[in-house]
């Protein structure tokens, strides 16, 4: 091509710093800008003790609380061509201040920050035709000056992530409960909530946290949800329970009918995709948390320039940046997609039959490595090495025996000469 490609990139959290690392790496077909709307880089993984607004009167994104520790360990969370985290000890599970540390590491190691635009603000991003060619219009807003201005790209990249904005259900008679209802987008510190009854609703990863790390300082905290029950024994303080049905006569009705009084409801309930700078010619939808239509949950079907990066849940997420940044940008050099019909069809092979719900259909959990090697395969670049899928399971089966401990535990990966190498989890207090 004569002329470089010119990108935008939406956030620099690790998936936005992700493209940026990629896009600089070739600079005779990218031009490139990354806008971020903080002040720094490193997104969600961004601890800051405010909640509610900013200085701009814009959300607080990041959801951090202060003792947050990774679920996966370090030693397969890295991106594969920047692996090392380093830290002074030989736990796995880190502090979100080690990740964000890792981050401004590695943008600072592939000198990503000169083509950052910080504390500007997307306001729209819109398909136009600009001389016969189809553009994208970004319209930007520089926070620190208010100017407001429209920049043309020949592609997008939305890295905006999906932990900012909380889903909260709808629960029959809450408006009743005069207790403190909150999510945990603005949890922080437990100490907030000493010796009070908490209802920790969701058992997720942060869920789950949550109540442990409540238990001791609440009066006592019940972990609620719908799912199978989890090998968590009950003890002082923390009692495990099913979900939520309704809130009568002061107390909360549980599914099986058991009353329980708290002071507080904790919403783990997770998060919505949120666009809301997408103008509608874009094509995308969020149904029921669904993003549609995406190819490879990746690649705006309608606008084949576009994609987003991070959508699948319950992944190894900074090793899959890697893979669908490169896809994507395979894509924008030639490489030629399927027909439309033919990638409608496999989005919607996702939810064909009900078998799975809208609302769980970006969720790969173990089918996240053959969805890896086939963005590497169908693009044409070098998989994830063994150890990211071997260490990932290996870690897994040591989380859902071991719930309240895991996170003492270590990986270690013995990396052969020949690329071959095994895991195994160790603790270390043995």
């Amino acid at each position: 091509m004569s002329e470089k490609i010119k990108v935008c990139v939406i956030g620099a959290g690790a998936a936005g710093l992700c493209a940026a690392r990629h896009l600089a790496g070739d600079p005779d077909t990218f031009e490139f800008v990354l806008f971020e709307k903080s002040t720094d880089v490193g997104g969600t993984w961004t601890y800051v003790e405010e909640v509610g607004q900013d200085n701009y009167g814009l959300p607080i994104h990041s959801s951090m609380y202060k003792n947050l520790r990774t679920n996966l360990p370090k030693e397969i969370m890295s991106f594969p061509d920047f692996p090392e985290i380093k830290t002074d000890g030989m736990d796995s599970c880190l502090l979100h201040s080690d990740i964000l540390k890792y981050l401004k590491d590695y943008s600072q190691h592939f000198q990503l920050h000169a083509f950052i635009k910080f504390e500007t603000l997307i306001e729209r991003v819109k398909l136009v035709t600009v001389n016969n060619e189809e553009k994208w219009k970004v319209d930007t807003h520089e926070l620190t000056t208010s100017k407001k201005e429209s920049l043309y790209f020949d592609a997008v990249m939305i890295c905006n992530g999906h932990y900012f904005d909380p889903y909260i259900p709808n629960i029959h008679g809450l408006d009743k409960f005069n207790g403190e209802v909150i999510h945990s987008h603005n949890y922080r510190i437990p100490e907030a909530f000493l010796d009070k009854k908490v209802i920790v609703l969701g058992a997720s990863s942060s869920g789950i946290d949550i109540a442990f790390e409540l238990t001791g300082k609440a009066s006592h905290v019940y972990l609620s949800h719908n799912n199978c029950r989890l090998s968590i024994a009950d003890s002082d303080g923390f009692t495990q329970v099913q979900g939520i049905d309704r809130f009568e006569n002061d107390k909360f009705i549980l599914k099986d009918k058991t009353a329980i009084a708290a002071d507080v409801l904790m919403l783990c309930t997770g998060y919505k995709f949120s666009y809301p700078f997408l103008d509608d010619n874009c094509g995308i939808s969020v149904n029921d948390n669904y993003v549609s239509p995406l190819y490879k949950h990746l690649i705006n079907i309608t606008c084949p320039t576009m994609c987003f990066i991070g959508i699948p849940t319950v992944v190894v997420p900074f090793p899959m940046f890697h893979m669908q940044v490169q896809y994507f940008l395979s894509v924008l050099k030639g490489k030629r997609l399927p027909s439309k019909d033919d990638q409608i069809a496999d989005s919607n092979s996702l939810i064909a039959n009900g078998t799975v719900a809208k609302r769980h259909a970006h969720k790969l959990s173990h089918n996240q490595w053959a969805y890896n090697d086939d963005l590497a395969q169908d693009g044409q670049f070098p998989a994830l090495p063994d150890y990211y899928r071997s260490g990932y399971e290996a870690w897994w089966t040591k989380k859902r025996t071991n719930l309240r401990d895991y996170k003492k535990f270590c990986l270690v990966i013995d990396k052969k000469d020949d690329g071959s190498s095994s895991v195994q989890v160790v603790d270390p207090r043995n």
